[in-house]
């Protein structure tokens, strides 16, 4: 009887342990296939800049077309945004020069026998800010853009001629700061790896220059009357240069 019981409880502890064995091996494997999930760094995102210098034509416009002279003017720029957006933000400085140009004071307002001219020279220091929007990403990126800043001036305006019989000269010069706004539209073209052309216009316009105009001088009896009134600076400004950066 009592090798019966021992038969029986060595075979219960073999059934024992045949039935836990398979679990131990699944836990075992499961513990080697599980593996913690890989983390994905998110791509750093940037802003993009676009530099340019330019070649610049200046044509004044209204009042201050009457007595400036073509001009020319090197200009450089930097449009910042992010890559493969539309929006970004503009800026812009240069300097300018408006040829020397003479125009004539009409004879209805002077005196019998008196001639006068007037001859305009000017310096410009010119800067904006301002948003610009991408109409498009292709290899042709049409684009518009409007700006604030300033405008700063020297400039030498000489009356001269005769006057009462005698001659005459008379400096009527500006030197200022003042405030500038400017609206525009050009174009980008893709040229190379980073490296673009621009082709843009842009109307400009400084409020407040003080210079002089014909219809601001007469003479009567040899005496010479010539008010300098303040006149806003208007031009367009044509820029055609390069760009570095996609």
């Amino acid at each position: 009887m009592r090798r019966h019981l021992s038969s029986l409880f060595a075979l219960a502890l073999v059934a024992a342990a045949l039935a836990f064995a398979p679990t131990a091996s699944a836990q075992v494997d499961s513990s080697h296939v599980a593996t913690s999930p890989e983390v994905v760094e998110p791509p750093s995102v940037g802003t993009q800049h676009l530099a340019g210098g330019y070649v610049v034509g200046s044509f004044p416009q209204g009042d201050w077309g009457q007595i400036a002279g073509f001009g020319l003017a090197l200009d450089g720029s930097d449009v910042i945004k992010k890559p493969g957006k539309t929006f970004g933000i503009r800026s812009s400085m240069g300097l300018l020069y408006n040829f020397s140009r003479t125009v004539d004071v009409p004879t209805s307002q002077l005196g019998a026998n008196d001639n006068l001219g007037i001859e305009t020279k000017n310096w410009s220091l010119f800067f904006g800010i301002g948003p610009e929007l991408v109409l498009s990403n292709k290899e042709v990126s049409p684009f518009i853009f409007g700006t604030v800043g300033f405008d700063t001036y020297w400039t030498s305006s000489t009356l001269s001629g005769t006057a009462g019989g005698s001659s005459y000269s008379a400096e009527h010069g500006d030197s200022r700061i003042a405030f500038a706004w400017a609206a525009g539209l050009g174009f980008r073209r893709k040229v190379g790896p980073g490296y673009q052309m621009e082709l843009s216009a842009e109307y400009r316009s400084g409020t407040d220059h003080q210079y002089l105009r014909p219809e601001d001088v007469t003479s009567s009896g040899g005496a010479v009357t010539a008010n300098r009134t303040s006149h806003s600076s208007d031009q367009i400004l044509i820029r055609l240069g390069t760009v570095l950066g996609d």
